[in-house]
């Protein structure tokens, strides 16, 4: 995915070293060990946890002991490079995995990709080395828990002593997690998860529910080896990821009767990337930046700005969508098709993600007529045959992204979108940073 061999630095106190292979030779780390689906203890906790964090080493609620009733468990901080000496100072006696200095500007779609693919790697390494000892393959562990670092309070949800709405016990991680793991045939599903917590009272209803799954994932990453999450995500990389696996034919599932709590921690995460000007001096004329400006024509005179393309885009797509696709705004009957890739578009823009992989599992658009067509970073996969199936709003908008203005243009030419979009010169936007930052290019067009 990345073109090369990616390398990451664990960082393990003495204390945590029994959860590793190491090489009799030079201690080289060899894998991370696993559980075997069939063992049978039923006290013992078998999903590694991977808490990825930015700019929270104070503030992260990292410390599970209490939430594990002091169990015996696998967790792992995952930090970028630059901030590897604060976490390593706050918490020594966590176990980081420190992530390639590429992505010290990266998202949280980052961190998840590469504990993804960590993971499966992990898990091939730990099938190879226990079928040498006699044990079959598909028998070794392929869970992971991918965990946010604001996860405060577990709860269960019984029935009311009445029979009617439910009533709400604090239970401990180890508890849930438990629950899960043991339950029947879980490895047929990809992703499993809980609900967020909600003051309003609920009713009792099914049991599990197939729907999105974010801030507490339980992640089968045998079942998802061919579905990745997009490591250029700063925002909704879970959505992203849950209609990815939906459209793959795999299975999610929600356990109802578990909820999560997360406390509102005000720094780090995104939000604490500064969206701010170039250079230091022009600080003091703009101290903060609508959105409408974080894009510009093409090599424009307009204030250069000191943060990532990436970025960039999904927070002008957030903030200002509804002047983007303005036929989409309140209107829940006549969404913005996503083509492979969903990017918010604020509460008040309704999207309809489709996938354009072979035989993929996508929602019956027969009767929809769509006001406004999203193209993000398109591959090989979308052909102009694949487009021509789907019905436009008379006036529709058209926004096709692309990482260069060559590559749009040739897209435009491969998908046909002349025969039936109409585009101005003026319509050619580019996220406001610098050329050296590689920024993206944004097309507008308009249904004939």
């Amino acid at each position: 995915m990345l073109g090369e061999e990616v390398q990451l630095h664990f960082i393990i106190p003495k204390n945590k070293e029994r959860h590793f292979i190491f090489s009799q030779q030079g201690r080289h780390l060899e894998s991370m060990r696993l559980p075997l689906i069939s063992d049978q203890d039923s006290d013992t906790l078998k999903s590694p946890i991977f808490t990825p964090t930015t700019g929270r080493q104070e503030h992260g609620l990292l410390n599970l002991y209490h939430a594990m009733e002091g169990a015996e468990h696998l967790h792992i901080l995952v930090v970028k490079q630059h901030e590897m000496p604060l976490y390593r100072k706050y918490w020594p006696n966590h176990i980081l995995l420190v992530l390639p200095a590429v992505f010290n500007t990266s998202g949280v779609g980052a961190a998840r990709f590469m504990i993804k693919e960590l993971s499966y790697h992990n898990l091939e390494l730990e099938r190879n080395r226990l079928e040498e000892q006699g044990v079959r393959r598909q028998d070794v562990w392929p869970f992971i828990l991918i965990m946010d670092d604001s996860c405060v309070l577990w709860n269960t949800h019984m029935t009311g002593h009445h029979g009617n709405g439910s009533e709400v016990v604090n239970i401990s991680l180890k508890s849930v997690l438990l629950q899960m793991e043991c339950s029947p045939k879980l490895s047929q599903y990809a992703i499993c998860g809980v609900r967020s917590w909600s003051s309003k009272a609920s009713r009792a209803g099914a049991a599990f529910s197939r729907c999105h799954l974010h801030d507490f994932i339980l992640l089968n990453v045998d079942l998802t080896q061919n579905v990745q999450y997009d490591l250029n995500r700063y925002m909704c990389e879970e959505v992203d990821f849950n209609l990815r696996v939906n459209s793959s034919g795999l299975l999610l599932c929600r356990f109802n009767q578990f909820s999560i709590m997360k406390k509102h921690i005000t720094t780090g995460g995104h939000k604490a990337m500064l969206i701010k000007p170039k250079h230091a001096s022009m600080e003091s004329v703009s101290p903060r930046i609508p959105s409408s400006q974080y894009v510009c024509a093409p090599d424009s005179e307009n204030t250069v700005l000191d943060a990532p393309a990436q970025l960039l885009l999904e927070k002008f797509l957030q903030s200002c969508s509804q002047h983007l696709f303005p036929q989409a705004f309140q209107n829940s009957s006549n969404p913005v098709l996503a083509i492979d890739s969903y990017l918010d578009l604020g509460p008040q823009v309704c999207v309809c993600y489709v996938s354009s992989r072979p035989h993929s599992i996508n929602m019956d658009h027969n009767g929809v007529v769509f006001s406004g067509l999203l193209l993000y970073l398109c591959d090989s996969f979308v052909v102009s045959g694949l487009l021509k199936k789907f019905r436009f709003l008379k006036g529709a908008t058209l926004c096709v992204v692309s990482q260069d203005r060559s590559s749009l243009r040739q897209m435009i030419v491969r998908l046909e979108l002349e025969d039936e979009w109409q585009f101005r010169l003026r319509d050619e936007f580019q996220t406001a940073n610098c050329s050296e930052d590689r920024p993206l290019y944004l097309l507008t067009g308009r249904h004939i």
